[in-house]
């Protein structure tokens, strides 16, 4: 549901004042008198803000919005004509039944620092209406922030948006008629299509679990990346220590039967460097996400390096390939490849993790999840074993990428 109250337009004021937080996940410090800010939304009046970044959602720049004692933030943007109804929502959690009631908490609206814009919803309960002042009345404390990140990815529009969680004690059950159910509590966020992006527990019971919960690693915050127009549950980054740079690589998370596992995000066209092992081949697999769109193969390696795809019969031999030049697979890309011909002479080691490194493009964004399979061969008395080398791997897939290396003899 979605309401358009556009009665006058305020520009936002930052507060010059520290950030605090209630309960370490609602932030204050913006000033006014319950210090979330000096603009307030009352049940028959929502003020127009102005944004002071744009935020871009499918490609529209919004600039100003309302926010709502129901628990919903309309987007609105200028390029649009003044008849035409919002197109995106932000829904940190939706209960129609606050909308009506003057005493059902407050809503606040203010900036805790330059670049972010905060909405707070301080102790709403309908009980308020039917019990007045009661400390036995259920109550909920959630807020919205809009961070701008175009100084970090250089696209003005390009922001995160958190919603945080205090106290979730009461929803809306909603309407019933006929087998269907209207005006449930939800939470997410609604694209220009009205596609809505949910959070887990929309429209039943378990949304009051969204406190106890994080899709970033800190429980009551949930958080969506807005890039390039683009609207995406965040993921937290977990796993692999290191930075991801040439001297400071991802290592391995973990040991996952006998193999090596990495688990570390990544953002459109990022350079990290990873060191997973090999030993005279390996298997790459992509198990879910975008194909692979090409291959950059290292050099220091005494080794003919042959390109094998996966045919109707099994294996079958498609190219020679040249280290540090990249080989593309073709405009579809492809989910598997294997690659032989590292000479046993080297001796590399499939139990350093610091060994052998793969360049990898894909044809898209989006989560990959793949493998890499070193293939092993017996060498009777070995000499020596070879130094570790590090080169670089260039991943475009955007979001968590993890690889888990399998031993497996040849």
């Amino acid at each position: 549901m979605k309401f358009k109250h556009t009665l006058l337009v305020a520009s936002l004021s930052f507060a010059a004042l520290s950030l605090q937080s209630h309960a370490d996940v609602i932030i204050s410090g913006m000033g006014g008198a319950a210090d979330y800010g000096s603009d307030q939304t009352f049940t028959e009046y929502s003020p127009t803000i102005v944004l002071p970044f744009d935020v871009n959602i499918d490609g529209v720049n919004f600039d100003t919005f309302n926010a709502f004692t129901n628990g919903g933030i309309d987007l609105y943007s200028s390029e649009l004509l003044d008849l035409e109804p919002a197109i995106a929502s932000l829904t940190p959690f939706f209960a129609p039944g606050n909308y009506d009631c003057s005493s059902c908490g407050d809503t606040y609206i203010g900036s805790p620092s330059e670049g972010v814009v905060a909405v707070t919803w301080l102790n709403m309960s309908v009980d308020a209406f039917y019990n007045g002042d009661d400390e036995n009345n259920r109550q909920n404390t959630f807020q919205a922030l809009i961070i701008d990140r175009s100084d970090e990815t250089g696209l003005a529009g390009d922001v995160d948006i958190e919603f945080r969680y205090d106290e979730l004690s009461y929803r809306d059950e909603g309407i019933s008629f006929d087998g269907i159910t209207w005006g449930q509590s939800r939470a997410g966020i609604s694209l220009t299509d009205e596609q809505f992006i949910a959070l887990p527990g929309s429209d039943s019971e378990a949304i009051l679990e969204l406190v106890n919960a994080s899709n970033v690693g800190e429980d009551g915050i949930w958080a969506y990346s807005v890039r390039n127009g683009e609207v995406t549950l965040a993921t937290a980054s977990t796993g692999s220590e290191g930075t991801g740079t040439e001297l400071d690589p991802f290592m391995p998370s973990d040991e996952v039967d006998g193999s090596w596992e990495f688990e570390f995000s990544i953002s459109d066209d990022e350079v990290v460097f990873i060191d997973p092992d090999v030993a005279i081949g390996y298997d790459y697999v992509v198990e879910s996400g975008p194909e692979i769109a090409s291959v950059i193969l290292p050099t220091g390696f005494d080794a003919d390096y042959e390109l094998w795809l996966m045919g109707t019969s099994g294996w079958e031999f498609t190219d020679n390939l040249t280290a540090e030049e990249e080989y593309f697979f073709g405009t579809d890309g492809v989910t598997e490849f294997r690659v032989l011909g590292i000479d046993t002479t080297n001796m590399i080691d499939p139990d350093d993790a610091l060994a052998f490194v793969t360049g990898l493009s894909f044809v898209d964004s989006g989560d990959v999840v793949m493998s890499q399979t070193p293939i092993t061969e017996f060498v009777a008395s070995p000499t020596s074993v070879s130094e570790p080398r590090m080169f670089f791997v260039l991943l475009t897939a955007f979001g968590l990428f993890a690889i888990r290396a399998r031993k497996r003899t040849k």
